[in-house]
């Protein structure tokens, strides 16, 4: 495959007029021209990544179901999203393995999205910070029992959440630092209780503002926490909902490494209704959807339709904007040597996207064209 004529999004965060060669589902230095894809009047972005959401279409990870990985894969894959990590919930630790196990044993197919492992969030969490979490099944953090899900799920666990104010905390993310990435999330941490976290090996923080504290000029939290460490990745969520547009623009000032997350729930691509997140009812107005508490729950939004808003509707650059939904997400889960970047060897997802409505016309799933 040859894609031709269209404005190729760089790893340094320019634009470049070149044609792009795909052979053998990897951008290569050649290629036949069996197949030309036009990408005129267009950006060629690569695949986006979201490393962070819960389902779409009624069908949620913590399903445990096959079926349910493969409606969300293909959904995700049909709407720019090349690749996922999706989410637990804390649920009860026998619901979690099963997700897990199931996730173990899960191969996408050609038309769905790759599968590059498991977001753990919670349930080594705050009860004090629950969002739309739980609480019945709040665990203390317990090194035992991540090795149990690290087995569940066959190493597959790339992120876990973590309150690091919660006794064990930092001792779970000194131990496992290495294995994988612990996120500060759902946390009441005041930040100097933040910042032990960060210094003892966490290098995320889930979902900025949302299910922690504020910044406040003479408790400033675990936000200020996280931008005292160059190397942290900070998760968003752009749906509109979540986040008014001031505070996103300000993290995008913040933090280098920006994460866009949807943070999406089985509600996704479905109409206004009742449906449920984490064993709990979900209430979906428009892009709004609510525990029966008034809680947000989750987005009813994909990661591109984030994407765009962010870029249209809250005037985030848009280098930054596809940095948050490739490159720093890749890096953040540690698949950045195959995916995330427009690169000779890296596998070809691509994104061809009219210039001017930002619409996304074509999809480039490993090397083949989806639509």
């Amino acid at each position: 495959m040859i894609i031709k004529n269209g404005s190729v999004f760089t790893p340094e965060g320019n634009f470049s007029e070149r044609d792009i060669y795909i052979d053998n589902a990897r951008f290569s230095e050649s290629a036949d021209d069996s197949q030309i894809v036009d990408a005129s009047e267009c950006y060629v972005l690569p695949g986006f990544i979201d490393i962070h959401f819960h389902g779409c279409m009624n069908a949620d990870f913590m399903d445990g179901e096959e079926a349910s990985l493969k409606t969300i894969c293909r959904y995700e894959a049909q709407h720019g999203i090349t690749s996922v990590t999706p989410a637990s919930m804390t649920m009860s630790e026998d619901s979690i393995s099963k997700a897990l196990k199931c996730a173990a044993s899960f191969n996408s197919e050609e038309d769905m999205a790759s599968f590059e492992g498991v977001y753990l969030e919670g349930p080594f969490i705050s009860s004090k910070k629950l969002g739309a979490q739980n609480s019945l099944y709040v665990r203390e953090p317990d090194e035992s029992l991540l090795e149990q899900f690290i087995r569940d799920s066959s190493g597959l666990i790339k992120t876990v959440a973590i309150a690091p104010e919660v006794n064990n905390a930092l001792n779970l993310i000194s131990r496992f630092k290495d294995r994988v990435n612990f996120s500060v999330a759902h946390t009441d941490a005041d930040y100097d209780e933040a910042y032990k976290g960060f210094e003892a090996g966490a290098r995320e923080l889930t979902h900025c503002f949302n299910a922690m504290n504020s910044i406040h000029h003479r408790a400033p939290g675990p936000i200020c926490a996280a931008a005292d460490f160059s190397d942290v990745f900070s998760e968003i969520i752009c749906d509109g909902v979540h986040i008014h547009k001031g505070a996103v623009r300000l993290a995008f000032r913040v933090f280098e490494n920006m994460v866009m997350i949807s943070d999406s729930m089985e509600a996704t691509g479905l109409e206004n209704g009742v449906y449920a997140l984490g064993g709990q009812k979900v209430e979906v107005k428009g892009k709004l959807a609510t525990l029966e508490n008034g809680v947000i729950a989750g987005s009813v939004t994909n990661l591109y339709e984030c994407f765009r808003t962010a870029v249209k509707e809250m005037d985030i650059p848009l280098d930054k904007a596809v940095f948050a939904c490739t490159k720093n997400p890749a890096r953040a889960v540690r698949i950045f040597d195959k995916t995330g970047s427009i690169e000779t060897g890296k596998r070809a997802d691509a994104l061809i996207v009219d210039k001017k409505t930002l619409d996304l016309k074509h999809v480039i799933l490993r090397g083949k064209l989806l639509f």
